[in-house]
């Protein structure tokens, strides 16, 4: 363990209290901001979250590992661009599994003044339990894009860089989450995210990528 088990615990307790504000009193008045605010900020927002697509990240960890393993042998480097892509590989798997599992909707649901907001998982409580695991589904199923916006997806994605950055090349790390900081606020620009989101991801990108460091030893 890179931290000691009461550094983990304050962190995730602090990110989770994020949340918590940032759902209670932060996300709709932020939201219908830049939902009021389309032709400002959308397009910037879109443009700076390709820095946040996963696969530029899976591209970056395979071409690295066939170059130091094949064409220029380097265990070290080696083991690096495999480690990035195990951190692309399993924070995406978890951001995927909450997404599905909490169902959020996007802010989409507040556009023209709509009420729309919250999740799945915490609805439709009068309906018995494997009905509402059907709803759950069948929606899901019906509108996949709509309801995954817990947690951020690209966040995750520039977390776990992040923190993958801040452990190879901690002398920079202001530069890494100034970037971070920069690449992950896009999504609220680009309509896609809730702040709460933002915060979700940032706690499953850096957690998922200390775990995996902390079993690798690179």
């Amino acid at each position: 363990m890179i931290f000691s088990k009461q550094t983990y615990a304050v962190y995730i307790l602090t990110l989770i209290f994020f949340i918590f504000i940032s759902y209670f009193y932060i996300d709709i008045p932020v939201a219908r901001y830049f939902l009021a605010n389309v032709e400002t900020y959308q397009e910037l927002g879109r443009f700076i979250s390709i820095f946040g697509e996963s696969h530029w990240y899976f591209a970056t960890a395979i071409l690295g590992f066939l170059f130091f393993k094949y064409y220029k042998p380097n265990e070290l480097y080696k083991k690096r661009f495999l480690f990035l892509l195990y951190i692309n590989l399993f924070s995406g798997l978890i951001s995927l599994f909450l997404k599905w599992m909490f169902a959020r909707m996007r802010p989409w649901g507040l556009r023209n003044d709509g009420d729309e907001f919250g999740f799945l998982a915490f609805s439709n409580f009068d309906l018995g339990f494997l009905q509402k695991m059907k709803l759950h589904y069948i929606t899901l199923l019906d509108s996949p894009t709509t309801f995954t916006s817990f947690p951020s997806g690209h966040t995750t994605t520039i977390f776990a860089a992040f923190t993958y950055l801040v452990l190879l090349f901690p002398k920079y790390i202001y530069l890494w989450l100034s970037l971070g900081i920069i690449f992950s606020s896009s999504r609220i620009l680009a309509n896609d995210h809730f702040v709460s989101d933002i915060f979700a991801g940032v706690l499953v990108g850096t957690l998922s990528t200390m775990f995996l460091y902390s079993k690798m030893k690179i």
